[in-house]
């Protein structure tokens, strides 16, 4: 309890810059010959996992493999089917879903963040500064009027801050822009406490979790590292992805058309490449394993 009340206060006067607490061993999650189901699908058949604390956790898998149901099920919002889950002792959850937000219905964006926290509006203002709500204009918005990307930063921001030691976090760069995701992964990095997070962002993955448990055959199975250090453990061979061919940089201009502006073709272009990248997302969530697409998919982002 006292390791818990110096956390917090840590945390309302630093924002969410903390220093990360040395990994004693002790256990946050403990689950045990765990299988899950639903309806009459199978989702996992004796399945183990154990996340220590200050540990940093990403959970992946094919849609539909039972990722959300895990989530909610070390919650308590769903019974298991067999096995045993429990939580450590002083363990204090927060859950943010990939579908629901809760956010007060009434007053400003700053109102909701000394409502939640309970920081005091210097220490308030600075969080919402690190979560890209910057400004007098953007901390007086009325949380009714956010958008939907928005709204999803402001409840990271209140969740990063609520006091809990121990996020679980569903697909939680839904709907956020690169920027936006930045400051996550910089949150994200920086949570003193315990993290277990779905994601489909690679970018993500191998920014934020020290460990990848991946849904493999009705089980689980963990890999140190991030998502490259994943791929690389699995022995997985992927080709080089074929690059696009460069446009002549140089090319005479019709006379009858004016030539682009080089800030205008590089708009173009990176136009084109996030259209790129979000269907390749849309393919790697319906098949994270397929590697031709991963690899594809790595190329756009990186260029």
């Amino acid at each position: 309890a006292e390791e818990l009340t110096s956390l917090t206060k840590r945390r309302r006067t630093l924002g969410f810059e903390f220093l990360k607490p040395p990994r004693s061993g002790r256990i946050v999650l403990e689950a045990t010959g765990v299988s899950l189901a639903a309806g009459d699908k199978e989702l996992l058949d004796n399945a183990t996992l154990v996340i220590e604390r200050g540990e940093h956790v990403a959970l992946v898998g094919p849609n539909g493999s039972g990722k959300t149901t895990l989530l909610e099920t070390v919650l308590g919002e769903r019974d298991a089917r067999a096995g045993t889950i429990r939580l450590g002792h002083g363990v204090i959850p927060a859950y943010f879903s990939q579908h629901d937000v809760e956010l007060p219905e009434r007053g400003s964006v700053l109102d909701a963040a000394v409502s939640a926290t309970r920081l005091p509006r210097p220490q308030a203002q600075t969080l919402l500064g690190r979560f890209l709500f910057s400004g007098w204009e953007a901390h007086e918005k009325q949380v009714a009027v956010l958008s939907g990307g928005e709204r999803r930063r402001l409840a990271l921001a209140l969740l990063v801050a609520s006091g809990a030691n121990f996020l679980v976090l569903d697909e939680p760069t839904n709907h956020l822009d690169l920027e936006s995701r930045e400051a996550l992964e910089a949150a994200l990095e920086a949570f003193p406490g315990t993290v277990l997070l779905v994601s489909h962002d690679r970018a993500v993955l191998d920014a934020v979790p020290d460990r990848i448990v991946a849904i493999e055959s009705r089980g689980l199975r963990s890999y140190d590292g991030g998502w490259a250090d994943l791929v690389q453990a699995r022995g997985e061979v992927t080709r080089p992805a074929e690059s696009a061919p460069e446009k002549p940089k140089h090319a005479r201009p019709r006379p009858a058309r004016k030539r682009p502006s080089e800030l205008e073709q590089v708009e173009a272009q990176i136009g084109e490449l996030e259209r790129q990248v979000a269907t390749l997302e849309e393919r790697l969530a319906a098949d994270w394993t397929d590697m031709d697409v991963l690899t594809a998919h790595r190329a756009a982002r990186d260029e």
